[in-house]
Parts: structure tokens; sequence; C-alpha cells
């Protein structure tokens, strides 16, 4: 394809997700999933693409991918448009309780969402995948974790315990080396860390700290993906195999002590990016293979399994949705993969093999419209003090980060992490009935909805 095509679908995503990102700061609405979205559909739907655009770098996967882009430009525009709407609609209500002074969460709400976090994530889940429905909400631990530990920041910001907010932080940072040494993955820890801190971007100021600080990160999550990538099978082999800990510690370490900083003049560097990171390449094959007449539209076979994923399998133990993309990429792409590679097929290939560019449209301005909804409400219950809705509502947004992942992963995932949320909560004022939050909120003005003042 023509290179001026990749020129002005790259520009395009890059200027709309600016816009997004610029509008969303300015309006001061959300708790940052907004923000976490957008820049994660960045890296997975315009980092590669711009690799393209250096002269010495080209690749067979390049029509493909531009294809891919296109689809993803149009996708990136739904989400934004979906997004003001719903900022607009919401605006005038949310901003008098933002205006009022910002009120701490109970620590000892958040230290349950934490300790319940932990539990989940190193009792049960290894264990879950012998029980019907424990998966999904044993898979909730992480998402606990990153919810306390932001709760932790805003309490140390809102009290002006500024040690404590970066004392934290610097746990987050670790959830990557985390991640790595138990289950030999990287993205799920940058996942989090990329969560907590978009989140803490959303209040911290000053805001050009925010900018600098942001610029810096990508940077050196580049260095570090780019060194992983080389690494990669040697961590996996030794984490998988069972070994002791001291033992992958070593390996860690020995990967570490020969880090490279990404250099874009390295081939290598390039290429590892555009294996993993590239999920225009398999959109664009399957946009192809879709106009080539090879195989049908899904018509929204693969999003009605979505909704019947909510159904938890304790109650539907025959249910025939199993958790991944399965063949699903194999299936509209044509292509065959090797057998137990993972190969996601992604929001925005899923919306496109349903019903096409249309399918893209719609779903991604219900998704821009959804998310920016769950984000305002975390605001507004935050702000005033209000941790177990926060994290209700903000939990079942994180369920739909999964940019990567099959909508039957966003649906059984954001079920099941709501419904952990609510039992938390409802535990919580069972054994904190004084909580000095519920003392202090503020009053809500008449017009706030009840759903908002509660």
């Amino acid at each position: 394809m023509d290179s001026s095509a990749l020129l002005f679908w790259t520009s395009t995503v890059l200027v709309v997700v600016m816009a997004i990102l610029t509008r969303h700061w300015r309006a001061d609405l959300g708790a940052g999933l907004v923000f976490a979205y957008v820049a994660t559909f960045a890296v997975l739907h315009w980092l590669a693409p711009a690799l393209y655009l250096l002269p010495w770098y080209d690749t067979p996967t390049r029509d493909a991918t531009i294809l891919g882009l296109r689809e993803s430009a149009i996708a990136i525009i739904c989400f934004g448009i979906g997004s003001e709407i719903v900022i607009r609609m919401r605006r005038a209500e949310v901003q008098p309780l933002l205006a009022q002074p910002a009120r701490v969460v109970d620590d000892r709400l958040i230290n349950l969402f934490l300790i319940a976090g932990a539990f989940f994530y190193v009792v049960v889940f290894p264990i879950a995948s012998r029980l019907p429905s424990v998966t999904a909400i044993a898979a909730t631990g992480s998402a606990l974790i990153v919810a306390g530990i932001g709760l932790k920041c805003w309490n140390a910001w809102t009290s002006g315990r500024y040690a404590h907010l970066w004392t934290w932080l610097g746990l987050t940072v670790a959830m990557p080396v985390v991640t790595v040494l138990v289950q030999g993955f990287l993205g799920y820890g940058f996942g989090a860390l990329l969560t907590v801190l978009a989140f803490c971007g959303s209040f911290y100021r000053p805001r050009w700290r925010v900018l600098v600080a942001g610029s810096l990160l990508a940077y050196l999550g580049l260095s570090v993906y780019v060194t992983y990538m080389r690494d990669r099978n040697d961590i996996r082999n030794v984490v998988w195999s069972g070994a002791a800990f001291g033992v992958r510690m070593e390996q860690l370490e020995n990967t570490l002590a020969n880090s490279e900083w990404f250099d874009p003049s390295q081939i290598e560097h390039l290429q590892r990016i555009d294996t993993r990171l590239n999920q225009d390449f398999m959109l664009g094959a399957a946009v192809a293979y879709l106009e080539s007449g090879a195989v049908e539209f899904g018509r929204g076979e693969t999003l009605v399994q979505a909704a019947a994923a909510i159904i938890p399998r304790a109650i539907w133990p025959d249910k025939p949705i199993v958790a991944g993309s399965g063949e699903l990429v194999s299936t509209y792409t044509g292509i065959r993969f090797v057998e137990g590679t993972s190969v996601g097929i992604g929001q925005i290939m899923e919306a496109y093999v349903n019903f096409g560019r249309v399918g893209v449209i719609v779903v991604f301005l219900c998704i821009g419209a959804l998310l920016t909804w769950a984000d305002i409400s975390a605001k507004a219950h935050l702000v005033v003090g209000n941790g177990a809705a926060f994290v209700t509502w903000y939990l079942g947004g994180l369920g739909m980060l999964q940019l990567g992942g099959a909508f039957s992963e966003v649906t059984s995932t954001a079920a099941a992490s709501i419904l952990v949320a609510l039992t938390i909560g409802y535990v919580s004022r069972r054994i904190f009935p004084d909580r000095r939050n519920a003392r202090r909120l503020p009053a809500v003005p008449a017009e706030f909805p009840e759903s908002i003042s509660r």
C-alpha cells in the first residue's frame, strides 16, 4: 500500500489519541480509566505502524498492518465521540462534587481490598481452574490490588503525606518484576503499573511533571520491553519449570545486568516490538480475508457468547464459552499458528469480523460511552470518600481495558469484578459500621441522581 496511506492513518490515530487525552485531562472528570485505555490502544494499534515510517525498516506485514490501522483509526474516532457524548451529559452534574474538598477513603476498607486481592492472587488463583466459576473471581485479585494501591496513593496525596505517595508508587513499579518472577509474563505487570500511574496522573499536580515523567517512563518501558523480549524464552524456561525463587532471581538479574536502551536504529529492537505489539497486522489480515469471501462474517455470534459469558459456570455447568480467543483468529484470517501459541483476537478485530466496519463504529461508540461513564462515576464517588462505590465502578471499568482479548473475557471479568467489589463493600459495612467517611460525606445537591448521592 502507498506510504502516504501509512502516514495519513498513523497521523490520524496520533491526533485523535492526543485529543482524547487532552480533553479528559482538561475536563478533570475521570479516575484514569480512559487514560489507561487510550494509552494501551496507542501501544497496540499505533506504535508498530509508526515504526514503518522509519525509512530503514520494512517488513512483509506492512500492507496488512496499514489495512488494520485504517480500522483502528475509525475505532478510536468512534471511541472519542462516544466519550465526548457522556462528558457533555454528565459534566454539569458532577462538577459541583469535584469542586468540594476531596475526602480520604477509610484505610480499613482499602486494607480489606488489598488483603482480598492478595488472597485471590496468591492462594485462590493457583487452584481456581479446578473449581467452576472460581477462576473469574480469583482473577480479580490483581485488579483489587491495583485499586487498593491507587486508593493508598489517593489518601497520601489528599492528606498531604507525599512520602507515602512515593512509597506506594515505588511498590507499583515492582509489579512487572513480580509477574515476571511468578508467571513469566511482563505484560500483566506493565498493565497494572500503567493503570495505577494513569489513576495517579488524574489528580497529581502540577501536570507538567506528569508529562515529563510520562515521557521518561514511556522510553524506559520500551527499553525494558526490548530487553525482556531478548531473554523471554530463557526467563520462561526457568519460571515455568518450577525453579526455586533464587534461580528465577538470578536469571532476572542477569537480564537486567545486560539491559539494552531502546534504539530505533536497531532493527532487532523494532522487530521485537513489531512481533508482539502489532495488533493491526492480524486485524488487516482479517479484513482482507473477509473481503475475499473466504469466510463469512460472524453476524454477532461472538457477541452473543460475550453476553453468555456473564453467567457463572456454577449456574450453567455446560456453558460452551471458554476464556480466550480460541480459534477465532485462525478462522477469520486463514493463518494457522503453532500449537500452544496464544493469539488474542482484540476488540477491534472481533467487532469487525461480526459486522464489518458498521460493527467497529457501533461497538466503539458504546465502549467509549460506557468506559467514560464508569470513569466519571468512579471519580464522583472517590472525591466524597466512598471507597466501596468507587471500587465497584473502577473494577467494572478495568474489565474493559483488555484490548487484546475477546469480548467474552471483558464481560466475564467485569461481571466478576463488580460482584467481588459489591461483596467486599457489603462485608465492610458489617465489620466497620462506624466508618468515619460515612459521617464526613458532604451534602449532595438535590438534583444529583440517587446513584451518586449514596
